[in-house]
């Protein structure tokens, strides 16, 4: 793994696991927030319309709740519910408040919506040696911002942020995609990346690693599938995902440096108009 990243390493993907990177995201905030980190709290009480400052802060609030979420205390009493989001689009049924409900998301268009580009941009100069590793956390793992090498790819979250930084960059707010992956054998995948749909309607596209071969190998491959649609510069369907009927493939070839947005790019500008 790249880096020695502590919110990174605890965060690492693993399918399955007891604690799902969601719950690394919200115990990362908590931690900040309750140590006070003062430039975390402004963005935190301006979203609540309030100067108090934090004086409490818990996770996965009340007995109902079904996500690692943030209940915020402030000085003056005021008590925040704050949904954390790293996946756009997630329609979770969140426990009952009756103070304000804030989001931390990708989008800042709704009120009381803190974004992580802003978490990430407030933490990027802390004196805080840990402030600073969740910031690069923030964009690498969550915002999907740097290059990804192979072995990050296999065993972070950061492929499936990349992905998802590429479809809004393209396809901007009303892309629909889920993360997918086949189970690991012996740390290695079939496949794993993304399915997505650039208009919000049925997931019939899919983009990220391929393994070379079977038996699985070491090595994998970017590439684009499409269910219904023709994709420039077609390739045969690999024999990892021999068990897929999905007609239409395009590649760019085995993975031997870290792979980025402009990869990425690349190769959803092989989808048909």
């Amino acid at each position: 793994m790249d880096g020695a990243n502590l919110f990174t390493m605890l965060s690492a993907y693993r399918p399955g696991a007891a604690s799902p990177f969601e719950d690394y995201c919200t115990n990362g905030l908590a931690y900040l927030l309750g140590t006070s980190n003062e430039a975390l709290a402004t963005l935190f009480r301006k979203a609540a319309g309030t100067q108090g400052a934090v004086t409490d802060v818990t996770v996965q609030p009340g007995p109902d709740a079904p996500l690692a979420d943030l209940g915020i205390t402030f000085a003056d009493g005021r008590e925040a519910l704050v949904e954390i989001e790293v996946a756009p689009g997630e329609t979770v049924e969140r426990p009952r408040s009756e103070g304000p409900r804030l989001r931390v998301a990708f989008d800042g268009g709704a009120d009381g919506a803190v974004t992580w580009n802003a978490i990430a941009d407030a933490l990027a100069d802390d004196a805080d040696r840990l402030a600073r590793e969740f910031a690069e956390f923030v964009r690498r793992d969550v915002l999907g911002l740097e290059a990804v090498g192979l072995d990050d790819a296999l065993h972070t979250n950061r492929l499936y942020a990349l992905g998802g930084a590429a479809l809004r960059d393209r396809f901007g707010d009303g892309v629909r995609y889920e993360n997918s992956s086949s189970t690991p054998v012996q740390g290695r995948y079939r496949y794993l990346g993304t399915t997505f749909s650039p208009d919000g309607g049925e997931l019939r596209y899919w983009i990220g690693l391929v393994n070379e071969s079977l038996p699985l190998s070491e090595h994998y491959h970017l590439m684009l599938a499409s269910k219904t649609s023709p994709l420039q510069e077609q390739a045969g369907q690999p024999r990892a995902t021999g068990n897929w009927r999905w007609e239409y493939w395009s590649g760019m070839g085995r993975v031997v440096r870290p792979v980025g947005l402009a990869e990425y790019g690349a190769l959803l500008g092989r989808m048909g108009s």
